[in-house]
């Protein structure tokens, strides 16, 4: 019962900062999963990945009532993050268990000192800065599609719905109000993480009954955030998107990078 209980608080949990930032909730059940529960990684990755599709659902609705979900403008971004969502499931298995953690780590870091400066400052929109001519051929079908596919394989090998990275697309190539990048990249993030929870359960890589509890609680949280994250100021949000990422992401390097590494080259247990 008080398993449960947690599991449920966990789910609560996820679901509100999903509903703010749009992101996976591998952001927290990967490192709390790995560290406290002897469960084999790729069980962990494809249960966030079904917790990914449930919250999803509810976030998704949140925002497409306040109209605040674009579907038309990235249906190629969805067609390559399918496809590689399937190819990503099928090798997890042969990826480092620690450059699992510091890839996901350093790209949350800097995903939210982006989204912290485009809160502080003036001006519309302080996402990393391409070139027009790249920009251009990036909102091409083809370079949408090539960034989905991008996208689908990093959701298939990380266990991750990808809403990070579709939404830095959204908001940097795309040029999407906030709001409405958050709500569309909950929307593809649904799809991929539907691919990707396909691909592990055919490898038997996912424990439906934490899924399904964790799930649905996570789904409440969503719902409920994501109204109250359609009404605040787009500063405050963003500035409230770039703190949580920060604040994850270095506990997730500390506890799943550095004392890893330390433990393994100088055999200190901290």
């Amino acid at each position: 019962m008080i398993s449960i209980f947690w599991f449920i608080l966990l789910g609560l949990f996820i679901g509100g900062i999903t509903g703010i930032t749009g992101a996976s909730g591998v952001l927290i059940m990967v490192p709390i999963f790995s560290t406290f529960f002897d469960i084999p990684l790729p069980i962990i990755l494809g249960t966030s990945l079904m917790v990914d599709v449930i919250v999803s659902i509810s976030v998704s609705i949140a925002y497409a009532r306040a109209k605040n979900l674009e579907i038309k403008r990235t249906l190629w971004i969805i067609v390559g993050a399918l496809l590689g969502a399937q190819i990503g499931s099928f090798f997890v298995i042969s990826v480092s268990r620690i450059f699992i953690m510091f890839v996901i780590a350093l790209g949350i870091i800097f995903f939210g000192i982006q989204m912290w400066r485009s809160g502080s400052l003036k001006h519309k929109n302080s996402a990393p800065i391409v070139p027009e001519k790249i920009s251009f051929y990036m909102r091409t079908p083809v370079g949408m599609i090539l960034s989905g596919l991008i996208i689908g394989l990093a959701t298939g090998i990380f266990g991750a719905g990808g809403g990070i990275s579709i939404f830095i697309f959204l908001y940097s190539f795309l040029n999407f109000p906030i709001k409405k990048a958050v709500g569309t990249s909950s929307f593809i993030m649904l799809l991929t993480a539907l691919s990707g929870v396909v691909g592990y359960a055919d490898n038997g890589n996912l424990d439906i009954t934490f899924g399904l509890i964790i799930g649905i609680s996570a789904a409440v949280g969503g719902a409920l955030s994501s109204i109250i994250a359609n009404r605040i100021r787009e500063e405050f949000l963003a500035r409230t998107i770039g703190a949580i990422f920060i604040f994850f992401a270095l506990i997730m390097f500390i506890l799943k990078v550095l004392l890893p590494l330390l433990e393994l080259y100088f055999g200190l247990k901290i």
